[in-house]
């Protein structure tokens, strides 16, 4: 392919204009305007409310008005990532008229569908440097979200592509034992020989290992004998699978392909931090291989190292390009309920208060890392050969600012930036990625 540039993003959870709010952010958005396409994941749903809040959300509910999607294109991005775990927080009305906002502005659009297929369905944008291809998935998955399969008597389901992740409890044989005895005691597996005498399919049962049944959500724990007492967590071979399928048609149809993950896990069951499980850095590098030219994680709210695999940029998490859920106008019942907060009077701004502050005022949770407020947004360069360098733009979401202040992306000072790609660098030197640094730009080649 001939000479061309992309610009990538992590989390864009925007609920205000973002386009002539400020000179550093104009500057950031210079630089993606600059690249030939410019991709980000789209971590809110579009609507007016026309779907019902669902009884179980991504953690908060995600929503935008339609606009915003116009915010980000005329913010340079030209295809977008839709498959996280904020899909099903309006239901299926919500995915739907998300669906038909990007449509309704010719916005490509990865990772959510009608059904299955089209969840899983590449999404391409042509631009100025080639046509891009972009296949999207997501394994931070909440209950209902996923997209379902059409049949020739049945209609499909809306939702997202889902990369399913399994998980193993590693423990060593006294524990084992400890766990079995207590399931007799218990009478769990008095439960489980009742579901086979009734014709039922008995959770877990094909499961290696021994399936302790958690009643009190219907789902069961698998434990499996080790040496160590381990979390261990794997991606469905058929979700990975269709996944690495899509990227392979994508490479027969586009000139550049991006292959997009949204993962809150790290490893040993942990969320929400730097760490990188085994299974994400094998399924990057089996999307590269699939044909992938680039990689981005997103989902873990901060950044997360990167490396270059067999040619191609792997950005394991950009992190967030926007953080504005502080300024969402409306909230179902449900999320007030659970923080003890008036259902009917609450404010959302009473939410907030009540989830990030504490009870001097002062700032807890993820508010008060500066890692959720800090980012770097990529432009990587590729030739007919293939990727030829990265440079990684610094970006600060206002840290220090008011909540009306802080959540949009500028351009980071120096010192700021500084100091944001020596931590890159540190995560990234375990790939033994090298990242210099030109003019207050890191650069990676």
């Amino acid at each position: 392919m001939a000479d061309s540039t992309i610009a990538l993003a992590g989390d864009a959870i925007i609920t205000r204009r973002l386009v002539d709010r400020d000179d550093r952010t104009e500057a950031l958005l210079d630089r993606i305007r600059d690249a030939d396409a410019g991709f980000v994941n789209l971590e809110v749903l579009l609507h007016d409310y026309e779907g019902y809040a669902n009884a179980e959300s991504g953690g908060t509910y995600m929503r935008a008005p339609p606009w915003a999607a116009d915010e980000l294109a005329a913010a340079g991005f030209d295809v977008f990532a839709a498959a996280n775990n904020h899909v099903g927080d309006y239901s299926h009305g919500g995915m739907e008229a998300t669906m038909r906002a990007l449509e309704e502005r010719d916005i490509p659009y990865a990772g959510l569908g009608r059904t299955l297929g089209q969840a899983r369905e590449p999404a391409y944008a042509d631009t100025t440097g080639g046509r891009v291809g972009v296949v999207a998935t997501c394994s931070s998955i909440t209950a209902g979200s996923e997209a379902g399969q059409q049949r020739p008597d049945m209609p499909g389901r809306p939702g997202l592509s889902p990369l399913s992740l399994s998980t193993r409890y590693e423990v060593p044989d006294e524990t084992l034992e400890r766990v079995e005895t207590l399931a007799e005691d218990l009478g769990l597996e008095d439960l489980k020989r009742d579901r086979e005498a009734q014709g039922f399919r008995v959770p877990g049962e094909d499961d290696e290992g021994f399936t302790f049944l958690n009643v009190g959500d219907g789902g069961h724990v698998n434990f499996v004998e080790a040496d160590e007492h381990a979390v261990v967590q794997e991606p469905s071979e058929e979700d990975a699978e269709a996944v690495l399928d899509g990227i392979r048609a994508a490479d027969r149809q586009s000139d550049l392909v991006v292959a997009s993950l949204h993962a809150h896990e790290g490893t040993g069951g942990s969320g929400n931090d730097d760490t990188i499980p085994a299974w994400m850095e094998t399924f990057a590098r089996d999307c590269v291989d699939a044909g992938a030219d680039c990689f981005v994680g997103h989902g873990p709210h901060v950044l997360r190292g990167m490396e270059v695999y067999e040619g191609a940029p792997v950005f394991y998490s950009l992190g967030n390009f926007m953080m504005e859920n502080e300024t969402v106008t409306r909230l179902p019942a449900e999320i007030y309920d659970r923080y003890d907060l008036d259902p009917i009077e609450a404010l959302p701004a009473d939410l907030f208060d009540e989830r990030v502050l504490d009870e001097d005022g002062e700032r807890i949770g993820f508010l008060s890392d500066s890692a959720f407020w800090e980012t770097v947004v990529p432009v990587c360069r590729f030739d007919e050969d293939g990727f030829v360098r990265a440079e990684l733009h610094p970006a600060e979401l206002g840290y220090e600012h008011s909540r009306a202040g802080r959540g949009y992306p500028r351009l980071a000072d120096a010192e700021t930036g500084e100091r944001i790609l020596e931590e890159l660098a540190d995560l990234s030197a375990p790939y033994g990625t090298e990242i210099e640094v030109e003019d207050g730009v890191g650069v990676v080649s």
